[in-house]
């Protein structure tokens, strides 16, 4: 597994931080709101997470009814937190996730995350793919490709950020059931905790090694030093052509 994570609200009360950390739990997404009410255990939740060190997100449960008052409440109560899109209440249709997109936006000056399976209230609009997507799919591989660690700006809608592997979930600290989360293999716990306290999205794992060995060898192999096939790829043939160019078989 790569990053662990569990999201939760006051249906597991406040779980232990530490035991958690110490069951190999890496970050938390914490219930934040829905409608006109805040999650009861939110801000003790939060609290915990925070004194621990524990890289932490909240999410809201959306509805159509949500209002741009409503969303101003929210962004309130979780001040610079960043936020999730709980996107799965039947009848929210696309507009209302670009609402609360909009809002948050203009407020935060950053993006945040949108949570949604592959079969959710409505068409997910370009917008809505603008946003790091967290992904519900419980089996053993989820339906949906991971980000590629390459592509700066994907559309989400085709890869998912993070993903929601099971609801039924059991790690040390939290009683009872808990739905359990992993990161993209390509993005880091470290990553993540950038995105959060610097405000960033993911960044590109650009490789550079690969294309600089390729330049290497077909430039030894047109000055007459066999390196063998431009593969980018440091074998015998290229560490041959390159003891051969510098004479150290003189």
């Amino acid at each position: 597994m790569s990053g662990k994570g569990v999201d939760y609200s006051h249906y597991q009360g406040t779980p232990n931080v530490q035991k958690m950390m110490d069951d190999g739990v890496e970050f938390v997404i914490i219930k934040a709101w829905e409608g006109d009410h805040p999650d009861p255990n939110f801000t003790e939740n939060l609290e915990n997470a925070i004194d621990a060190h524990m890289p932490v997100m909240a999410y809201v449960y959306l509805h159509s009814s949500d209002t741009d008052a409503r969303r101003q409440a929210c962004f309130d109560h979780i001040g610079e937190t960043v936020l999730c899109l709980d996107w799965e209440a039947e009848g929210v249709q696309a507009h209302v996730v670009e609402a609360w997109m909009d809002a948050y936006e203009a407020v935060y000056n950053r993006r945040g995350m949108v949570y949604y399976g592959s079969y959710p209230p409505d068409a997910p609009t370009p917008r809505i793919g603008e946003w790091p997507r967290w992904f519900p799919h419980y089996a053993n591989k989820p339906a949906l490709p991971p980000w590629d660690g390459i592509t700066p700006n994907p559309d989400w809608r085709d890869c998912y950020a993070i993903w929601q592997s099971s609801s039924t979930g059991k790690v040390d600290g939290i009683s009872g059931l808990v739905d359990t989360d992993e990161l993209a293999p390509y993005l880091s716990i470290g990553e993540l905790i950038a995105w959060i306290n610097e405000s960033r999205p993911p960044r590109p794992d650009v490789d550079l090694v690969e294309p600089a060995i390729r330049c290497l060898q077909l430039a030894l192999n047109v000055a007459g030093y066999n390196a063998g096939t431009v593969d980018g790829l440091w074998g015998p043939h290229t560490q041959q052509a390159i003891d051969d160019y510098s004479g150290w078989n003189e």
